[in-house]
């Protein structure tokens, strides 16, 4: 979608003041009929004050919840990139507002949302760095991470996003962070520690504002994956394999894999070839087949692989540059298998 047709679907998913004055219309008009229905005598003039204010109590409570999901910020929804509508809301309605500051002499960290599946989350992040700073480089990213998502294994990574503002003080970045299973529901303690940049690749990153930020946050998001249960045997560089489940959202596709022979998998597999700056092939691809007769294929390697040799488990992520039609996949390509993508699942 282009950056025109975004904008003009972030001000649809945006509620009106007119829509919100309805809203709560509604709820005066809903709370009337019930005290109606359940009560038979007339409320004297002096407990009136009380049902406005248990309503306003409750109208208040509505708006709270309705801002906590009140939709995709549009620097969020520009890096997403959503292939139609519906796709923008369902991406929407997933999202969590946190909007959480951590100030310090250095500059302000603001945490805005964050957007997730069973095992890539997205937290999107401004860094406002004290007046006459100029935050215009290539990269940006924290030398530090520290995050307490009690995950078996977890990854973290930044990119930063065009504000349309290149050569002020202030950067919006996304954190993404990738785990064995979901961290949706989960509160944690989130520790971020030297603002650093660099130039292109293969330019080196250097700490350019030092400072600790730290805080508490909710990750309340709303998972946006679809597990399908497979249980077939496929064959991987020659050695048996289970691919027990397959998870697919939006933003990433995950593959759970059990064998006896994990060690000469990962040694069949051999180390990443770099093809370009910072780019590897994916030597375990997956081609995701659509509706429309066409595919993608991961061709170059964005994600993780995790090999648990003890419970002879791999866990493979694959992410996307843009976001993926998952509602639109009849099937996945994994070695010698095709898997059927059915509801059924």
């Amino acid at each position: 979608m282009s950056n025109k047709n975004i904008n003009r679907l972030f001000e649809a998913l945006t509620p009106t003041t007119e829509q919100k004055e309805k809203m709560f219309h509604n709820i005066l008009v809903q709370s009337k009929d019930e005290n109606n229905r359940h009560r038979e005598y007339t409320l004297s003039k002096r407990f009136r004050p009380v049902v406005l204010a248990s309503v306003l109590i409750l109208f208040l409570a509505t708006t709270a919840f309705a801002a906590a999901y009140a939709g995709l910020d549009e620097t969020f929804m520009k890096f997403l990139n959503p292939v139609n509508h519906e796709q923008a809301e369902h991406l929407s309605n997933g999202a969590y507002v946190i909007d959480k500051q951590m100030k310090n002499e250095k500059g302000t960290l603001n945490i805005k949302q964050v957007i997730g599946d069973s095992n890539l989350t997205y937290i999107l992040m401004d860094f406002t760095a004290r007046e006459g700073t100029v935050l215009n480089a290539a990269r940006y990213r924290f030398e530090d991470v520290t995050m307490n998502t009690d995950q078996q294994f977890q990854s973290t990574g930044f990119k930063v996003l065009d504000d349309g503002s290149p050569n002020d003080n202030k950067i919006s970045l996304i954190m993404n962070i990738m785990t064995k299973n979901s961290i949706a529901g989960k509160a944690v303690q989130l520790k971020l520690k030297g603002l650093q940049a660099a130039d292109p690749l293969p330019g080196i990153f250097e700490t350019v504002i030092p400072g600790t930020w730290e805080t508490n946050i909710k990750l309340d998001f709303k998972d946006y994956s679809t597990l399908y249960p497979v249980e077939q045997d496929i064959n991987m560089f020659g050695y048996k394999a289970v691919l027990k489940t397959i998870s697919a959202s939006p933003i990433s596709i995950t593959l759970k894999i059990e064998s006896e022979s994990l060690k000469e998998i990962n040694k069949a597999a051999g180390e990443q070839k770099e093809i370009d700056k910072n780019e590897y092939l994916d030597s375990c691809p997956v081609t995701i087949k659509f509706k429309d007769g066409t595919s993608e294929t991961t061709t170059i390697f964005n994600g993780l692989s995790s090999s648990d040799f003890i419970n002879e488990q791999m866990v493979t992520i694959k992410t996307f540059e843009n976001v993926i039609n998952d509602k639109e996949i009849v099937s996945i390509v994994f070695f010698d298998k095709e898997i059927p993508i059915k509801k059924s699942y």
